[in-house]
Order: C-alpha cells, then structure tokens, then sequence
C-alpha cells in the first residue's frame, strides 16, 4: 500500500499501516538505541539496545542505510582504516502525530557508530568545527539520500526542530536529485564547500548561480562531466556514492571518480 500525500499525512493524527517492531536494522548484531540524555559535550546519551516500531518498509530502507555505512567503514574509512559498524542511534519512528511518523513511514537518526571514537553523532558534527567529522556526516546524510527522498537535518531544517537529528521519510520515494528540493541541493551545497573546497557556499536549500557552480566544479572534479544526477535515480545515487566516500574518508573531491 502506497505511502499518503503529503496533505494527507499532515491532516490528522490516527495511526494506521502495518508495522513491525524490532531492535536492529538489517542484521541482528547492528542493534537500535534510544538516546535518552546529552553529555556535557552535546553528544548523545544511547544506554542500550532498544525496540523501536515502523512500518516494514520503513525498517527495510533503513537496514540499507546501515549496510552501505558499514561497507564505507569497511573500504573507505579514514587513514586506511577498516571499520566494522557496530549500532544506531534512534530518536523515534512511530508517534501517532500528524505526519510520516503516524504511519511508521519516518525514522529519525541519532547516532551511526562504528566503534570507540568511529562515530557520528547527528546533534554535534554537522556544524562542527573540525572538517573531517563535517564530512562524515554529509556522508550520512548522502546514504540517507539515496534510501529516503525526504531527509531532514541541521542545514535542511523548515521547523527548527532537526538540529540535533536527522529525519528520513518515505513521502517522496528515492528519486532522482531535484533542485527544486531543498533536500537535494543541501547535499550539492554542502559537497561544493567542504569536498571541493567553495568557501563562501550557503548551504541554505535554494537553487541559485551558486549553487549552480558548485555543481559544475563538483562535475569537474568527479569526471562526471555525462553522469546528470537529475536524470534518473541510479545515475542520482552514483553521485551520492561519490559525496560519501569522499566524506567517509575525509577526502576532497577528485580522489574519487565517476569511473572509478
């Protein structure tokens, strides 16, 4: 059964859809966790394995999240490392509220760890001062991306409410990139300033001259001069490929190709 519109999921707050509830996404080891608390850091709190309920839809896109993220730990982690993935941090996923979330149809990301300081912790890094764990979580952010249409996160926050978290939903299918999506272009803006080097880039959403040319200097630098992320979803999830193991690997752009 298809997911709602938009208009639809928005106008009330009964639940429905089946769902499944589980402790894991995609294998059994990879456990869920609640973040229950903040340090003193900023960084999330997630004490233990938790069961979290969402459509059976919902728990299969995102099981493909965490298997692209374990095989970037596996081939594309930082100074040649090999990282195992170990579990994922979780705010919510069903609450009977207007929106995606009612049907189980939207899950929220707290936290994607590969172990002892092999993390990324969604409300601290993604405006972090250091480079390398702002890449990493534009890393998730484009795996995201290519399983979710909507994702939702600290420079792709309409409410204010997505800072420390990053929200995926099923209301828009996983589609080629559209620059009239606010999703879609963060993902470009913030690939131009932090993999490519544009300094100056407003990662604010809108599609403009800038942007424009941060996705011409992206192209150059991938050789990706006849692969259009707008023109279909696989030649779209090519340069998500691309943006994240440059960002996992805390690579600038060009160390990776469109023909590699």
């Amino acid at each position: 059964m298809p997911f709602p519109s938009s208009s639809q999921a928005f106008a009330r707050s009964k639940c429905g859809y089946p769902d499944v509830t589980r402790n894991y996404l995609a294998d059994k080891r990879w456990k869920t966790r609640f973040r229950t608390a903040f340090n003193g850091d900023g960084y999330g709190v997630h004490p233990s394995s938790t069961s979290f309920t969402m459509h059976e839809e919902i728990h299969t896109q995102a099981g493909k999240i965490v298997r692209d993220l374990h095989e970037l730990g596996q081939r594309y982690a930082p100074r040649g490392e090999t990282w195992s993935y170990g579990w994922t941090g979780v705010a919510g996923t069903k609450v009977c509220k207007p929106g995606y979330h009612r049907y189980g149809a939207a899950i929220d990301f707290t936290k994607f760890n590969w172990g002892p300081g092999q993390f990324v912790d969604l409300a601290v890094h993604g405006k972090d001062e250091r480079l390398h764990l702002r890449r990493r979580y534009l890393a998730a952010i484009a795996i995201c991306r290519k399983y979710f249409g909507t994702v939702l996160h600290c420079h792709n926050d309409p409410d204010g409410s997505h800072w420390n978290h990053i929200h995926a939903d099923r209301g828009r299918q996983a589609v080629a990139l559209d620059w009239d999506y606010g999703t879609d272009v963060t993902v470009i803006q913030w690939a131009a300033r932090d993999l490519a080097g544009f300094k100056g880039m407003s990662i604010d959403g809108d599609w403009g001259p800038q942007s424009l040319e941060g996705l011409r200097l992206l192209r150059a630098k991938f050789r990706a001069d006849g692969v259009d992320p707008t023109a279909s979803p696989v030649l779209g999830r090519r340069w998500l490929d691309l943006i994240a193991r440059h960002g996992m690997a805390d690579k600038a752009a060009g160390t990776y190709t469109a023909d590699s």
